[in-house]
């Protein structure tokens, strides 16, 4: 068995939660970003979803490459040459347009953002206290995001604000490459360890459910900027909703993080997930009441990151020995990919607010899921 590495510094832990906010500020900018190519007929409004899932499966397929390169080359020529691809797809993309061009930049610029986030797991998976590192990129990537959203729709370049979105994350693309060169020669994941536990019943279960919500949280912010323009609501009005949404977001990681100790982890899911559903169906039942829809779009950003370490908890649960629990954030990218595309199915079918009930329908038979699978406890 090889020894452990050593801890990373405190400098490169920061260093590598910058790059990793910088790779992840596009799941922030999305529904600014589509909904701008939508009204600028750049794209078709049923092609939404399938650019959400087109990006999440890159920058989960990334993500495991950038692992991979870690283990192979030096960190600042991995994470620099991924910054410099993830600018040059999105300068590319600023004036283009057609699906075809769209989805390969976007899918481009998605294996680069996962590369990059791969330095963050590294260098986050190599500190004693992992979970407290965790929170500080959480809220960290989330912060940047919510600052974007909500500078975004105050500033146009040449006319265009789908343009102006991808000129912004082409900037978080340069600032990533620029400190990847602080980063040290080498950042070495840990090896793998060669045991491969199965994952039981009572684990999928739990696993399908991380990945059932995150699909439907997804869902919902993939088509939201949409839906706000469908209602006739300036791009002032959905930047502010966005960043509202946002810092929501970074209370609800602190609170779970402060409380969650003190909560059983499968009926806390099970609440949180029709809180998100009541969510959404107030944003469907207040389409014209600008102050209900804020207020909807804070209780469902709460609960966005609120819920997600109940997940891990119950994983625990079942399998102390905390080998399932390895495979949450796969479920949930899967998830994140996969059901924006079938809300897009129920969009091409009926209109934007048909991603919306589906979410809701998600979130209530996951809750259901959650509360009634009493026996998924031990694997």
């Amino acid at each position: 068995m090889s020894a452990p590495l050593a801890p990373v510094s405190a400098r490169t832990l920061g260093t590598s939660i910058l790059i990793g906010a910088c790779a992840l500020l596009v799941l922030g900018v999305h529904p600014i970003l589509l909904g701008a190519m939508v009204e600028e007929g750049r794209i078709d409004e049923a092609r939404v979803g399938n650019l959400v899932t087109i990006e999440m499966i890159a920058i989960m397929l990334g993500t495991l490459a950038g692992i991979w390169l870690l283990r192979k080359l030096g960190a600042r020529f991995v994470m620099a040459s991924a910054g410099i691809a993830l600018v040059g797809m999105n300068l590319l993309l600023a004036g283009q347009s057609g699906v075809a061009i769209v989805s390969s930049s976007r899918a481009i610029a998605g294996l680069s953002e996962g590369v990059l986030l791969a330095s963050t797991l590294v260098s986050i998976s190599r500190v004693a206290r992992v979970e407290r590192a965790s929170a500080i990129f959480l809220a960290a990537q989330t912060l940047m995001q919510a600052v974007a959203a909500a500078s975004l729709p105050f500033v146009i370049l040449g006319g265009s604000r789908a343009g102006t979105a991808l000129i912004v994350l082409a900037i978080a693309g340069a600032v990533a490459t620029a400190a990847s060169l602080s980063l040290p020669r080498e950042l070495q994941p840990a090896a793998p360890d060669g045991e491969r536990g199965a994952i039981s019943q009572a684990s999928l279960v739990a696993l399908l459910g991380a990945g059932l919500f995150l699909g439907a949280i997804v869902s919902v912010w993939s088509y939201f900027g949409l839906w706000l323009i469908d209602q006739g609501y300036t791009p002032t009005f959905e930047g502010t909703a966005i960043s509202l949404c946002l810092v929501a977001q970074v209370i609800g990681a602190l609170t779970a993080a402060h409380f969650g100790e003190r909560l059983p982890n499968r009926q806390t899911i099970a609440v949180c997930a029709i809180a998100a559903a009541l969510s959404v169906i107030l944003f469907l039942f207040s389409r014209g009441n600008a102050i209900a829809i804020l207020t909807a779009s804070i209780v469902f950003g709460f609960f966005w990151l609120f819920t997600l370490p109940f997940f891990a908890g119950w994983l625990i649960e079942i399998d102390p020995s905390r080998r399932a629990v390895l495979y949450v954030t796969a479920f949930q990218l899967g998830g994140a990919a996969l059901l924006p595309s079938l809300a897009g199915i129920a969009v091409g079918s009926f209109s934007v607010g048909a991603a919306l009930v589906f979410s809701a329908a998600v979130f209530l038979a996951l809750a259901a899921s959650s509360y009634l699978n009493k026996h998924a406890v031990r694997s």
